[in-house]
């Protein structure tokens, strides 16, 4: 395959999936679009101070450029954003390809391909909000940092404007790369490493909130990867072992309970097979970087455990995204030898667009296609509603929540869901959804549905049906 076509490919189907969900629905995806698209219009209409904006939300980048650009142009960001910023998350699949280049046009295309319909990338990607820019600036400043010896002298302003911009956009990306920067500075030299962290630490104790984080979890990432090295060196493990266990862990998650997940149903397991091929692989050692992203990524998720908070579910979650780089690298050097690769290409495909498919035109159960899936009469029911409410806040589900707020409405999401499993009265107004009875989403970070009783229904005879568009139905008391 010619090197132009290898890069296309790829990045138009990038592309084409991220696109995919506002294609389909013409509105925004995933609640925090509407948290983004209201911090844009507020920058845009100058009504908050910028200094009160950088309390709420210290990361603006995204909306900044969205308020510049709906000035040039006067379109507005909601018209915009949903195209633009999907599109900008594909170029991470480009810089992929980069990455592992050197090893030749075809495992530049098997890796950038992976990553490209890998079903957790594409939709994190497809949403409005700033770690979308964040993730392809953080790729690239990795990669100009590892070929520092050659390529970071002739690229070295690059560098220096990826890497500044990185915190600006996602702190989670701007996280990893202190880590990852931390863990190759001093090529992964123990000596070195406490040589110049400790002093910093000695001589500038202020700043000792700031560094000691960040040094502990470097030193997390140290022992990382070093563990990683000597189990898959030393301990000879192979990679469908890892990818065996992965399957006993999905199968045993049809059946049993495990911590922070639930009973998933049978249509779940085409979600698993992106994991189940990318870890098939894990002994490929050529790139450095691999065994690095993978270390840091053990590091938090391990850290996500500890804390035990609504974080946790968060850290998780992005973790189970961010490891498709990785995974994307492993699968080019190692697939590259499998005579069966069209095969398995094929079978990822199918899953992956699967995975979408139920998730976003499906919405099934769990896959958060429920919660992140938003239509045009649900945006419109909601808009008719805020615009003429003068009475009280409206009280509904975490997904609704945004969407109101996108609106200037104030909104409660605790009290309809506790009149529902009878421990409060009714509250004045709440929003409900046919979907209720797959559950209610309490909090953004655990994404996971609270049940509601079987017979719910019950209570909606002792209030009012106000509003009904079949979409969504407003009760008042």
């Amino acid at each position: 395959m010619k090197g132009k076509w290898a890069t296309f490919i790829p990045t138009f189907v990038a592309l084409m999936l991220r696109l995919y969900p506002y294609l389909y629905t013409r509105e925004p995806f995933t609640t925090i679009s509407w948290d983004n698209l209201y911090l844009s219009n507020m920058l845009l209409s100058g009504k908050v101070p910028l200094s009160s904006l950088l309390i709420i939300h210290p990361t603006l980048g995204s909306e900044f450029f969205s308020a510049i650009f709906s000035k040039v142009t006067s379109i507005y960001p909601i018209s915009f954003e949903p195209l633009i910023i999907p599109a900008v998350g594909s170029i991470s699949v480009l810089i992929i390809y980069l990455m592992v280049r050197d090893f030749g046009v075809k495992v530049a295309f098997l890796s950038s391909t992976f990553l490209a319909l890998f079903f957790g990338e594409a939709l994190i990607d497809a949403s409005v909000k700033n770690g979308v820019y964040g993730e392809p600036l953080f790729l690239l400043a990795i990669w100009l940092m590892m070929r520092r010896k050659s390529g970071l002298k002739e690229y070295f302003l690059l560098f220096l404007i990826s890497l500044s911009l990185i915190p600006v956009y996602f702190y989670f990306t701007g996280f990893l790369f202190l880590i990852a920067l931390f863990f190759t500075l001093y090529d992964r030299d123990w000596k070195k490493f406490i040589s110049v962290s400790l002093p910093l630490l000695i001589l500038f104790p202020h700043l000792s909130t700031i560094i000691r984080p960040i040094y502990l979890l470097a030193l997390g990432v140290y022992i990382a990867f070093y563990f990683l090295t000597i189990f898959l060196l030393k301990f000879y493990v192979k990679g469908y072992v890892i990818s065996g266990l992965i399957v006993v862990l999905v199968i045993l998650s049809l059946f049993v309970k495990l911590p922070y997940a639930t009973v998933f149903p049978l249509y779940f397991l085409p979600f698993a097979v992106p994991y189940i091929v990318g870890f098939y692989y894990v002994n490929e050692k050529k790139l450095t970087y691999v065994n690095l992203f993978l270390s840091s990524l053990l590091v938090l998720l391990l850290f996500s455990v500890l804390i035990k908070t609504s974080l946790s579910f968060y850290i998780a979650y992005r973790v189970m995204d961010y490891i498709s780089i990785p995974l994307a690298m492993l699968f080019g050097l190692g697939g590259v030898r499998t005579k069966l690769i069209p095969f398995i290409l094929l079978i990822l495909a199918i899953s992956n667009f699967f995975a979408i498919f139920a998730t976003v035109n499906l919405q099934l159960p769990y896959t958060g296609g429920t919660t992140e899936v938003y239509t045009q009469p649900e945006f419109f029911a909601v808009s008719f509603i805020s615009c003429n409410n003068v009475l009280a806040e409206v009280s509904t589900c975490v997904k609704f929540q945004f969407l109101f707020q996108y609106f200037g409405q104030s909104v409660d999401r605790y009290s309809a869901y506790y009149y529902l499993i009878g421990k409060a009265p009714p509250p004045t107004l709440f929003l409900l959804t046919p979907s209720l009875s797959q559950g209610y989403v309490l909090n953004y970070n655990e994404n996971l549905p609270n049940p509601v009783p079987a017979n719910y229904e019950e209570k909606l005879n002792n209030v009012s049906l106000i509003f009904n568009d079949g979409a969504v139905q407003l009760y008042m008391v």
